[in-house]
């Protein structure tokens, strides 16, 4: 979204396993991602973020009247029940990236903390139903996009932010997942990534 914005920024990637900084910064809040604009104020979770960025004149590009409704409509959509499935999908490849069996562990840990014991194996093995489901759930923006190159029309809004971003999500866990879920959506990747200005 930032790019999108066109706003410079610096991006701090912060270690799964060290979050000793951002504690320290955050009071404690040990969850990405997090804002920090030029005054020093923090903030925290997706929504929260995207509503700060957004409240400027600038945003107004990416929530444009009369849409706002149905675009933040979209992107609690996707925040929601699409990154669930999506989540559930990317999960197994994203523990086997992990190099030590410490690193796994402590990934699956936190995963079964929330999800229950096995629930990153189970994952694995229903990624075929998994799938089936994301599918289902994208068919509407696929549609969509076969006509437009954005899901709000010609210009990208908060909307493709937030379905690039669960889409990034997979893309890390392993490159083919993204065209697994639809064979368009990599090259709608790609026009989302051409349109941000920072990016182009």
């Amino acid at each position: 979204m930032l790019d999108l914005l066109g706003t410079p920024h610096e991006v701090v990637e912060v270690p799964y396993l060290d979050r000793e900084e951002m504690a320290r910064l955050t009071g404690g809040y040990v969850e990405v991602p997090v804002l920090v604009d030029d005054a020093g104020a923090v903030t925290v979770q997706s929504r929260d973020i995207c509503e700060r960025l957004l409240a400027g004149a600038e945003g107004a590009r990416l929530v444009p009247s009369p849409l706002e409704g149905p675009i933040w409509a979209y992107a609690d959509f996707v925040d929601g029940p699409l990154e669930d499935v999506l989540f559930r999908i990317a999960s197994p490849s994203l523990r086997d990236q992990w190099r030590t069996p410490w690193q796994r562990g402590l990934y699956v840990y936190i995963k079964e903390r929330k999800f229950g014991a096995g629930c990153v194996d189970a994952w694995q093995r229903d990624r075929p139903a998994l799938l089936g489901r994301a599918r289902r759930l994208l068919a509407g923006s696929v549609s969509t996009l076969a006509r437009e190159p954005f899901i709000f029309g010609p210009r990208p809004t908060l909307a493709d932010a937030a379905l690039y971003g669960v889409l990034a999500m997979l893309e890390e866990a392993s490159p083919d997942l993204v065209g697994v879920c639809d064979a368009s959506l990599p090259a709608y990747m790609r026009r989302v990534e051409s349109a941000a200005p920072l990016r182009a």
